[in-house]
């Protein structure tokens, strides 16, 4: 039974429903950059051992107000212990979450190989038997919403030399490998009871960027579009810059108590040969007028202008290389005169800088 009249569908939903349709209140949520949790963000426990949990969530980075839709629990870089890549619905980012709590090492990594059913063994029930203890895990393809992991399990040893590795398999049959060390990777396949060995691939993850920051010391600062406190627009060039000089490209609000403590300091760097400083507000319209104020009370002579994150354009510009639900206040990005960026400074720049 087909659809009539007002009730059908506009045409060209017919023939690509799955890739055309967004109702016009989505579409305006994610312009706007609204929270489709309520601004809920993301929380991350640690369990403590003793049956309770410890958050990290601030500490770790992991408090995004981005609305995560889906997490994995992989050991990226094979150093033995899992990282986080979740998936955010708002704005459609990813974040990567490298583990540097576990103790190094300190962990064994174990894949199945099955000689009937599924070769990877989905539904095996893997135990380390770790003295009086055992720690189950069960072989998955999907945990969570919208979620897949890899075919491998990790298991953590805390403080015993060594633990005995005991397979329950999908068809039936519990299989004993024997006792394996932690800092080993093991594939354990059906009816052998003996694990192989398997070769460690580690490489290290890339260092986290400065936070808020989505571009790399040596990369290129993008041009973008500023307002003037006149409300005229601006496009600021980094590849304009001066030549021979360093930008001191500074970001700060006026609720931002040492952005307005620093300016003296800014103003006194500008003034030096072979330095420039250009001001950069996060203050929205309400806030201009007090924003110019503190500059005019700080006889400020650099320039400065106003980030325009209200307008779709502009925005998009800004979102290519600062991340402002991360970004630390105040932010001063060091730029030659080619545009590219040589340092970060987060907080309060010193008075000998």
């Amino acid at each position: 039974m087909g659809l009539e009249g007002d009730d059908a569908p506009p045409e060209h939903l017919h023939d690509h429903e799955n890739e055309k349709f967004q109702h016009p209140w989505v579409v305006e949520m994610f312009r706007r950059g609204f929270s489709f949790n309520g601004n809920e963000r993301s929380q991350l426990f640690l369990g403590a051992g003793d049956g309770t949990f410890l958050t990290y969530s601030g500490l770790s980075g992991a408090d995004t107000p981005l609305d995560g839709r889906a997490l994995l629990a992989v050991d990226f870089d094979d150093d033995l212990d899992l990282d986080l890549f979740a998936h955010n619905i708002q704005r459609e980012r990813h974040n990567l979450y490298r583990n540097q709590i576990n103790t190094p090492g300190r962990a064994t990594k174990v894949r199945l190989l099955a000689t009937s059913g599924s070769y990877e063994a989905i539904g095996a029930k893997v135990e380390l038997v770790l003295g009086g203890r055992r720690l189950t895990q069960v072989m998955t393809r999907g945990a969570g919403y919208a979620s897949c992991q890899p075919p491998e399990l990790l298991f953590g040893f805390g403080s015993e030399p060594s633990g005995e590795l005991v397979v329950s398999w999908p068809g039936g049959g519990r299989e004993s490998f024997g006792q394996v060390k932690p800092g080993t990777r093991w594939l354990l396949e059906q009816g052998l009871g003996k694990p192989k060995a398997i070769e460690p691939q580690t490489h290290p993850l890339p260092e986290p960027r400065p936070a808020g920051l989505r571009i790399a010391v040596g990369e290129k600062l993008p041009a973008f579009t500023v307002e003037g406190a006149d409300g005229e627009r601006l496009v600021f060039d980094p590849s304009l810059i001066e030549p021979g000089g360093i930008l001191h490209l500074n970001l700060w609000a006026s609720y931002c108590r040492p952005c307005v403590e620093e300016l003296p300091l800014l103003e006194a760097l500008h003034r030096r040969d072979g330095h420039q400083v250009l001001g950069i507000s996060l203050d929205g319209d309400e806030a201009r007028e007090t924003a110019l104020a503190q500059l005019k009370a700080a006889h400020v002579g650099y320039p400065n202008a106003f980030l325009m994150v209200d307008d779709e354009e502009a925005g998009e510009q800004v979102d290519a290389f600062l991340d402002l639900f991360r970004l630390v206040l105040p932010t001063t990005l060091e730029i030659d005169s080619d545009g590219t960026l040589l340092s970060v400074h987060q907080g309060r720049i010193d008075q000998k800088r």
